[in-house]
C-alpha cells in the first residue's frame, strides 16, 4: 500500500504523544510518591508490588508489570504517579478495557491540566466504543490534543455525527482536514466510508470511484471497502471484477487478493471501515502500520492496542503485533497476542502455530508441545504441526518419535504435491543423531535438491560427509557454497575451518575456527576444535586452554571423555 503518511509530517503524529513511555518512565520521582509514605507501616504498603512491576517493567514483562502496578493503586488510589505508570503497563500489555478505566479517572481529575495525549485518546475512546456520542464531543471539547488532534479530532467528531445521521454536521467537522492538502486525501476517504455507513450508496461509490481512479492512491483500504458494499447490496460480480482489475494494477498485490477471495466468498472483509468503530480503529491500525516499517516499534505497539480496543475481531492487528514482539525480542509477549486471535477468524490455526513457536522461543516448551497434541487432535493432517512437533521431540533427543512425525509430515506434503525441504532435513538431523547415517543422507540429499542454496543442509551434509572421511572434496565445496550464503554464522565457519584442519592446513583451520569462536564462544564443539588446531600449529597452553574451556561448557560423555584425556596427553604425532 502507498504510504498514507506521506501527506503528513511525523511531527504532527507524535508531537504530543508520549510513545516512548514504555521506556523512558522507569525511574521513580520520588517527590511524587505524595501518600504512600503515609502508609508505610500498613499492611496495604504498595511498595512491595511497585518493585515488583517496576522489575517487570524492566524486564519487558508488561503483563506482569500492569497486575503488579494494579495491586499498587489498589493500595494507594491517590497516587497519581502509580496511575501514570499502570495505565501505560495496561496499554502496553493490551488490557485496554482497564487502561481505558484509569485514563478516564486521570483524565477526569486532571480536567484541562491533563498534558498527555494517550491519556486523552483512551479518555475519549471510551466514550466512542459506549458509543454516546454527545460525551465523546464533550471530552473533545476539554482534551487538549497537541499534533494528533489535528488529524483525529475531526474524524472522531464527525464519525459522532454520522452515527446520530446528521451528515451535514460530519461534513462540516472534516471541513478543516479538507482544507488542509496534506489531510484531505484521508478526509475523502473517510467521508466515502460515512456515506456507505448511511447507504447513500449512489454519493458513496462516486467517492469510492474518485479514490481508486487517483494516480497514487493513499490506501488500497478503499478499494476493498467499495468492494464490499457492492457484494453488500446485490453486486457482487461487479464486486469481483472491481478487485480482479485492481490487483492486476497493483502487480497482484497480496492484500487486495485475499480481501478479494473473503468478499467472493461472501464473507466480509478482514477491516470494515464503513462504520465507526471499525473507521477510527483502522485509523489506529494504518499509524501503527506507518510505525512499524520505521524506527518506533513501541509506538506502533500502542497504536495496535488502541485498535484492538476498538476493532477486537480484526485478526491483522494481533499478527503485526505478534511480529514487533518477536522482532523487540519478546516471545512471551508474542505468545500472548497470537493467542488473542478471535476463534471465528479464518487466521485462527496460523496464530495457533505461531503462538506455540512463540512458546517454544520463551522456554515454554512443555506447554507448546502440549498445545501442538491438542492442534493435532484437531487437525491431524497439518503438516507444519507435525514437523513442529518433530522438532520439540528432537530436541530433547527422542528421534524414534521425532522421525514419525517428520515421515508422516513428508508424506502429507507429497500427497499435497509441496514437498518441504525441512522436514526431510530435520528428519536427516533425527537418522544422523539415532546413528543410521544410511538414511540420513538420503534425507539430506533430498533436502539439498529441494532447496540447493539452503546454507543449513550444505553444512550439515558437507560436515557429515567430513566427518566421515568420505567425498571430502565436495563436501568443502558444499560448505563454502554455505559460508557465502551466511558469512557471519558461527557453526559454518567452524565446518569451513574443520574441513581444513582434517585437510591438514592448520593455519588455515586456527583462523577459521578462531573467527568461530568469537562468534560462538560457549560452543563446545568450536571450542574443542580450535583446541586441536592450536596443538598441531604447537600453541600448546591455548590448545589446553580451549579444551579446559570446552570441558566447562559441560559436553556430552563421550566428548568429555576425549577432552579430559587430551588434556593429560595432548595430541598425538600428525602422521
Amino acid at each position: 500500500m502507498a504510504p498514507f503518511l506521506r501527506y503528513l509530517p511525523v511531527a504532527l503524529m507524535i508531537a504530543g504523544c508520549s510513545t516512548s513511555a514504555p521506556d523512558s518512565r522507569y525511574a521513580p520521582v520520588t517527590g511524587q510518591l505524595y501518600s504512600e509514605f503515609s502508609r508505610e507501616g500498613e499492611e496495604n504498603s504498595q511498595f512491595a508490588p511497585f518493585v515488583a512491576a517496576t522489575l517487570a517493567q524492566q524486564n519487558s514483562s508488561f503483563a506482569d508489570s500492569a497486575s503488579y502496578y494494579l495491586k499498587a493503586l489498589e493500595a494507594d488510589p491517590d497516587s497519581a504517579f502509580v496511575a501514570d505508570r499502570a495505565f501505560f503497563q495496561l496499554l502496553y500489555a493490551g488490557r485496554m478495557d482497564a487502561a481505558a478505566e484509569i485514563a478516564v479517572d486521570i483524565a477526569q481529575r486532571a480536567g484541562t491540566e491533563n498534558e498527555d495525549d494517550l491519556v486523552s485518546i483512551l479518555y475519549v475512546l471510551e466514550a466512542f466504543k459506549r458509543e454516546d456520542w454527545q460525551e465523546v464531543r464533550d471530552r473533545l471539547d476539554v482534551s487538549e490534543m497537541s499534533g494528533f488532534g489535528g488529524l483525529m479530532t475531526p474524524l472522531l467528531i464527525s464519525w459522532t455525527y454520522v452515527a446520530e445521521e446528521d451528515f451535514a454536521a460530519a461534513e462540516g467537522a472534516l471541513a478543516p482536514m479538507m482544507v488542509d492538502q496534506r489531510l484531505k486525501p484521508i478526509a475523502d476517504e473517510h467521508r466515502a466510508y460515512m456515506l456507505d455507513h448511511l447507504q447513500n450508496y449512489d454519493r458513496a461509490q462516486e467517492q469510492y470511484l474518485q479514490l481508486a481512479n487517483a494516480s497514487q492512491p493513499v490506501s488500497l483500504q478503499p478499494f476493498v471497502a467499495y468492494a464490499h458494499m457492492l457484494a453488500r447490496t446485490g453486486r457482487r460480480d461487479e464486486a469481483r471484477s472491481f478487485l480482479g482489475k485492481q490487483a492486476e494494477r497493483f502487480a497482484n498485490n497480496r492484500f487486495l487478493l485475499r480481501e478479494g477471495m473473503l468478499i467472493a466468498a461472501g464473507r466480509p472483509p478482514s477491516q470494515t471501515n464503513a462504520d465507526p468503530r471499525g473507521a477510527v480503529g483502522g485509523m489506529f491500525y494504518r499509524l501503527a502500520s506507518e510505525f512499524s516499517r520505521g524506527s518506533s516499534p513501541q509506538a506502533a505497539v500502542i497504536y495496535l492496542r488502541i485498535a484492538s480496543y476498538l476493532t477486537p475481531e480484526v485478526a491483522d492487528i494481533y499478527f503485526m503485533l505478534g511480529n514487533l514482539m518477536d522482532q523487540m525480542d519478546n516471545p512471551e509477549a508474542s505468545a500472548q497476542v497470537y493467542e488473542a486471535v478471535p476463534e471465528a477468524s479464518g487466521l485462527r490455526r496460523l496464530a495457533q502455530e505461531r503462538r506455540i513457536n512463540a512458546l517454544r522461543r520463551s522456554g515454554r516448551v512443555a506447554e507448546a508441545e502440549s498445545a501442538l497434541r491438542s492442534a493435532l487432535t484437531d487437525n491431524p493432517k497439518q503438516a507444519s504441526l507435525l514437523v513442529s512437533l518433530g522438532d520439540i521431540l528432537r530436541e530433547r533427543k527422542d528421534f524414534p518419535e521425532a522421525i514419525l512425525h517428520y515421515s508422516r509430515a513428508i508424506e502429507l506434503n507429497i500427497d499435497a504435491r509441496q514437498p518441504d525441504w525441512f522436514a526431510y532435513f530435520a528428519r536427516g538431523v533425527s537418522y544422523e543423531q539415532s546413528k543410521d547415517w544410511p538414511k540420513a543422507e538420503v534425507d539430506f540429499l533430498q533436502a539439498l535438491e529441494l532447496s540447493p542454496e539452503e546454507p543449513s543442509v550444505l553444512n550439515y551434509l558437507g560436515y557429515s560427509w567430513i566427518d566421515r572421511g568420505v567425498r571430502v572434496e565436495e563436501a568443502k565445496g558444499l560448505i563454502e557454497k554455505a559460508v557465502e550464503q551466511r558469512p557471519e554464522d558461527g557453526f559454518i565457519i567452524d565446518s569451513l575451518g574443520w574441513v581444513n584442519y582434517l585437510t591438514g592446513d592448520y593455519e588455515e583451520a586456527v583462523t577459521l575456527l578462531e573467527k568461530a569462536v568469537r562468534m560462538e564462544p560457549d560452543d563446545v564443539t568450536i571450542n574443542h576444535h580450535l583446541g586441536d588446531a592450536y596443538w598441531r600449529v604447537g600453541r600448546f597452553i591455548e590448545a589446553r586452554f580451549q579444551w579446559q574451556h570446552a570441558i566447562d561448557s559441560e559436553p556430552e560423555a563421550d566428548e568429555l571423555a576425549e577432552l579430559i584425556h587430551k588434556m593429560d596427553m595432548g595430541l598425538p604425532e600428525d602422521s
